[in-house]
């Protein structure tokens, strides 16, 4: 008897979801019919040099009414829009509670970073079995692989243009602290500073500070020692797993490679010049068609010379001595 009352209580619980994402679906659904019909209203009545601002004034009437702010309603509507007019089956999931508003807002996110008409339409048509079944978490990351399988070229000019972008600016705040915020950073280069001071901070022995507290005093330490005279910073270590495809090695394709945990990737030309110069510990793992680990074999800490050779001639360029 209680474990049928836990079943009926779980199988209310779904029930319940499939609700609020139904309500989800209607808010964003008479949202849009309401900006439209005001857009409508507004190219009548109003002035064109008046539209935007009276666009503005309904949008803010918008976020009043779901309880969001501007900036949140302008993100919605944004959302809602794609959803509805480029992404048909995910529009249509949404309306019937197997998808929620977060997962079609991921998916959404996504379509924005396609430029093409083909790869939103494969997205439409592949998301919606995936994000039915699995967390908001493990979708964020599975849409990132699929840009990045689907369209590699401009994963590589996305990464160039926001690297081109990199800064770190300090923010100073009224009780005595600050905060330093490094922005637009290859990830793999973060990530080898993430595992770094993870690895000294956890080396700390008979310390009463807390691991956070280790780890931003440690980095405090590091740039403290920054200055014109001393020798630049050596190449990120690759002692962080990633999974690259052999077909970009070899410079067959340009798809990335992806970190070990699915979290983010790492563009195919960037790659090619680590595994030449980053001195990886390459290790091959043999899969079937479900990515089970069938068995695993390495090459040491350096690629093998027909690899060496495959990025030479791809890429007209050599790092090795005597060439």
């Amino acid at each position: 008897m209680i474990g049928e009352t836990s079943d009926q209580r779980l199988t209310f619980m779904g029930e319940l979801q499939v609700e609020r994402a139904r309500t989800e679906h209607r808010i964003w659904a008479e949202m849009l019919k309401f900006l439209d019909a005001e857009r409508v209203r507004i190219e009548r009545e109003v002035a064109p040099q008046q539209q935007d601002l009276a666009l503005a004034a309904v949008r803010s009437v918008v976020a009043q009414a779901n309880g969001w702010s501007e900036h949140q309603a302008a993100g919605r509507i944004h959302e809602a829009e794609t959803a509805r007019d480029d992404l048909p089956n995910v529009w249509t999931a949404f309306s019937e509670g197997t998808l929620d508003a977060a997962r079609v807002s991921v998916i959404a996110n996504g379509a924005w970073k396609l430029t093409k008409k083909r790869s939103i339409q494969r997205l439409d048509a592949r998301s919606v079995a995936y994000a039915a079944t699995h967390t908001v978490g493990e979708l964020r990351r599975w849409v990132k692989r699929f840009i990045a399988r689907v369209e590699p070229d401009e994963v590589e000019k996305r990464h160039e243009d926001i690297v081109a972008e990199r800064s770190v600016t300090i923010h100073h705040d009224e009780d005595g602290t600050s905060s330093l915020y490094a922005e637009n950073l290859p990830s793999y280069v973060l990530a080898g500073i993430d595992q770094r001071l993870d690895h000294a901070a956890k080396s700390l022995t008979d310390d009463d500070r807390t691991l956070h507290q280790r780890r931003a005093d440690l980095f405090v330490q590091a740039l403290d020692h920054i200055a014109p005279d001393n020798d630049p910073a050596r190449t990120p270590a690759m002692a962080i797993g990633v999974m690259v495809p052999a077909s970009t090695l070899a410079g067959i394709d340009d798809q990335p490679a992806i970190s070990a945990d699915r979290d983010w990737i790492i563009p195919a030309n960037v790659l090619r010049t680590l595994a030449t110069s980053g001195n990886p510990y390459w290790y091959r793992l043999l899969v079937d068609d479900n990515d089970d680990i069938l068995a695993v074999s390495y090459r040491g800490y350096s690629p093998p010379d027909h690899l060496k050779n495959a990025i030479r001639y791809r890429d007209g360029t050599c790092r090795y001595p005597g060439c």
